[in-house]
């Protein structure tokens, strides 16, 4: 199979002098037309509910299998939820990924460590697939609903999913240079966005403090073009108004940078095919290369799809992004696809159909905290 680079490490490379981390094996598709027509074909007078449907049930149907690493499986999970299903590469049987590591199976690149402060997902240095960003794989397993109570077997001993997430806790450190876009996303989700603790190196820590230390870093030279981190900043901020805070201090900050870039995607939005610029909010571009328009119209649109108003999620320049997010995938459905940049662009599909349809039948629902009313 085919080994290819994360889309974030090529465009970072080439754009940003920044890297998401390498990715593994890509996703394969099942089909066995290829080269007859792609799906895209038979979608010409398709509704805009149809054509998300089309594509959530095309990747839900392409094999992650056994032999994938834990990169290219976690974003898997991501893309289609707890239930995402392992094919084994030999006997062809089908395993749900969340019973695998909860009974301690042993995958490429995955690397459990036990300590006193909870447990760390261990980057396997030379696997070539590993967790490529801080806390990752936790708050992308909360963005499913995994429960704090779930057991995993842990180097022989029984542990739950909140030791996970009381590690990072433990590691998030404001004077250490550290991406902290998806710490935010497990303690707003965890303990919640007023929640104050000490990590490890006796630093005392305030969920807002966080969000400030994110908020002064940039957007523009951060990996997969700075959506990892408006993402977070947008997930903290719609939990911190659910729950009845106010839009003062560091909270009004954010959403005046979740609105500038949202202003920044409409803007640099390629009028050619609805698609999102290949420089994700940060200027124009279109990339010739499908896998990085791909990443960076799914990374975009799955950040938009949080972030927008049910009003927003409604116009029509929305609609035509989802909708050419779809016929790349449709219109490469016979192709391997990176699977930072399927798996990304799958999660957005599926809150965007969440928001707009309600569940889709069969797939179960992300979690999403919504925007404020107003």
């Amino acid at each position: 199979m085919i080994r290819h680079l994360g889309v974030c490490v090529l465009l970072s490379a080439v754009f940003l002098g920044l890297s998401c981390a390498p990715q593994d094996d890509t996703p394969r598709t099942d089909r066995d037309d290829k080269d007859g027509p792609t799906p895209v074909a038979h979608l010409a007078n398709a509704s805009l509910k149809e054509r998300l449907a089309a594509a959530l049930q095309h990747v839900h149907a392409r094999d992650l299998t056994t032999s994938h690493a834990f990169w290219t499986i976690f974003h898997g999970v991501l893309g289609m939820g707890l239930d995402t299903e392992l094919v084994d590469a030999e006997t062809r049987k089908k395993v749900k990924f969340t019973d695998a590591i909860r009974i301690g199976e042993k995958i490429r690149g995955m690397e459990f460590l036990p300590s006193v402060d909870g447990i760390d997902v261990r980057i396997v240095e030379g696997s070539g697939a590993y967790q490529g960003h801080q806390d990752q794989f936790i708050a992308e397993m909360l963005q499913w609903g995994m429960p704090q109570h779930q057991k995993f077997m842990v180097g022989g001993e029984e542990r739950v999913f909140a030791d996970f997430c009381k590690f990072s806790k433990a590691k998030a450190s404001l004077h250490e240079k550290q991406e902290l876009s998806w710490a935010i996303i497990v303690v707003s989700e965890i303990y919640g966005t007023d929640h104050e603790w000490t990590n490890r190196k006796k630093e005392k820590l305030h969920l807002e403090d966080v969000v400030r230390y994110e908020l002064n870093e940039t957007i523009e030279n951060a990996a997969c073009g700075g959506t990892h981190r408006l993402f977070g900043l947008t997930w903290a901020y719609h939990r911190h108004r659910e729950r009845g805070g106010k839009m003062t201090g560091v909270w009004k900050d954010t959403v005046a940078k979740i609105e500038e870039y949202k202003r920044n995607a409409r803007k640099y939005q390629n009028k050619s095919d609805g698609s999102f610029s290949s420089n994700y909010v940060s200027k124009p571009g279109y990339a010739k290369d499908i896998q990085s328009r791909i990443g960076s119209s799914g990374h975009t649109l799955e950040w938009l799809a949080l972030a927008l108003t049910d009003a927003e999620l409604r116009q029509p320049w929305m609609e035509e992004a989802a909708i050419a997010v779809c016929n790349m995938i449709l219109e490469n459905s016979s192709r391997d696809i990176d699977g930072g940049s399927l798996y990304h662009a799958t999660h957005g599909l599926h809150i965007y159909y969440d928001r707009l349809f309600g569940p889709l039948a069969g797939m179960t629902r992300p979690v999403v905290p919504l925007p404020p009313k107003s």
